[in-house]
């Protein structure tokens, strides 16, 4: 989802501007603006990646949606106590940094039991303190150069990678991004399948050729020797992350072999290491300064907020330029960023909605029912994307698109 770490922005701060006066009198400085804050924003309680900016209902469970301030910030992969507000190099490790999405309160000195939403005053009178709690799904970025999926039981998550010809390599991580222990990964039961056949008659799945994946030693990873495959190379992962669990798939796309970021110097200059972006956090008004990069489907890289049009027309045909993004980046494999598109074209709906007493009657009784699956299948879309399964992100494509049909013929009459 998080999808992945989920959609926001990075906050700008205002700084005091300092003026000198003349020669003989002593320099003054105007005092510091205070620095801007994150706007509030409503998500759920159960599903962190649901994020609105007004109050509502969680469209997955009907919870009544939470207020929160939600900050992008970028910080390493190892010492979570660096935040920092753009990209660059840990002070402590050079580790490269990544993005990810917190909460922002405030507490007091002493005072652990003190979080709240808006910033002011403890009850000793001093200042409360900035606080920033990484979310659940907050930080969706591959850590060794691959791709990154979180597991339906939105819990586990997992990240592919094809370091070389014939290797394929399963990391695990919990629902922080944090590496699972050894013991947790000695319980995965896991295997990676190159060559299938699927029946869309019985919906049944034959595999043809699947190894194994098993830690070696002492690792805290999952890998297998697989047969040679040309790039871009697909293959999926079906995992069962305990033994009496259910089995899950996870579907690959390789377009190139992949690079570790975190190989030493020595490495990485005999074979330079090419990162793959981290992906954006998920919010309203979000930069998308990390996103995907795709070749088929262009992204807006400025605002995952689209501008919506002034008009009708140019509203529905934006809609089904991001219905035609959706479907480039599901063909070429790119699942993570299929939420960008698909949250644009629901905010898209959402516009189009304000419009419908301007229809007929007939055209209304169409158009309506039309922007509520929409709505509801850009969010699917939103979450099975995260989650890598070839078969559900096209099924839920297919209902997205019949829907955007239904709404592109309300609207065009």
């Amino acid at each position: 989802m998080p999808h992945r770490i989920l959609p926001l922005a990075v906050i700008a701060f205002a700084f005091g501007l300092f003026v000198c006066s003349t020669a003989a009198a002593p320099q003054r400085a105007r005092p510091a603006a205070v620095p801007k804050l994150p706007p509030l924003a409503m998500t759920c309680p159960m599903h962190p990646d649901v994020i609105e900016d007004k109050p509502g209902s969680c469209p997955l469970c009907k919870m009544a949606l939470v207020p929160v301030r939600l900050e992008s910030i970028w910080s390493c992969p190892i010492h979570a106590a660096i935040h920092e507000q753009g990209p660059g190099a840990c002070p402590i490790c050079k580790r490269s940094l990544i993005q990810m999405t917190v909460a922002l309160t405030w507490t007091c000195k002493d005072r652990p039991d003190i979080d709240q939403i808006e910033p002011g005053r403890c009850p000793d009178g001093s200042t409360t303190i900035a606080k920033r709690t990484l979310r659940p799904h907050g930080n969706h970025n591959p850590q060794h150069g691959g791709q990154f999926f979180m597991a339906p039981d939105t819990w586990h998550h997992i990240e592919g990678t094809y370091p070389r010809q014939r290797v394929f390599r399963l990391y695990l991580y919990d629902d922080y991004a944090r590496p699972l222990p050894l013991d947790q990964v000695k319980q995965v039961s896991a295997r990676v399948v190159t060559r299938e056949d699927f029946d869309s008659a019985t919906r049944r799945t034959k595999e043809l050729s699947a190894f194994p994946l098993a830690a070696p030693a002492g690792a805290a990873y999952l890998e297998a020797r697989i047969d040679a495959a040309a790039l871009p190379a697909t293959m999926t992962a079906k995992v069962r992350f305990k033994g009496d669990g259910q089995e899950y798939r996870f579907d690959f796309t390789f377009p190139q072999l992949t690079a570790d970021p975190n190989v030493v110097a020595s490495t990485a200059a005999k074979r330079p290491a090419v990162r793959t972006p981290p992906t954006a956090a998920k919010g309203p008004g979000v930069q998308a300064t990390a996103a995907p990069v795709t070749d088929a489907a262009t992204i807006d890289p400025a605002s995952i907020r689209v501008a919506i049009p002034g008009t009708i027309p140019e509203i529905v045909a934006l809609l089904n330029t991001r219905r035609q993004q959706i479907r480039e980046l599901i063909d070429k494999g790119d699942f993570a960023a299929v939420w960008v598109p698909a949250l644009q074209a629901k905010d898209l709906a959402i516009a189009l909605e304000a419009r419908l007493p301007a229809l007929a009657p007939a055209l209304r009784a169409s158009g309506e029912p039309g922007l509520d699956r929409l709505v509801r299948t850009a969010w699917l879309l939103d979450a099975v994307g995260d989650v890598g399964n070839r078969q559900q992100i096209s099924d839920a494509y297919a209902t997205f698109s019949a829907a955007v049909a239904d709404v592109t013929a309300a609207f065009s009459n």
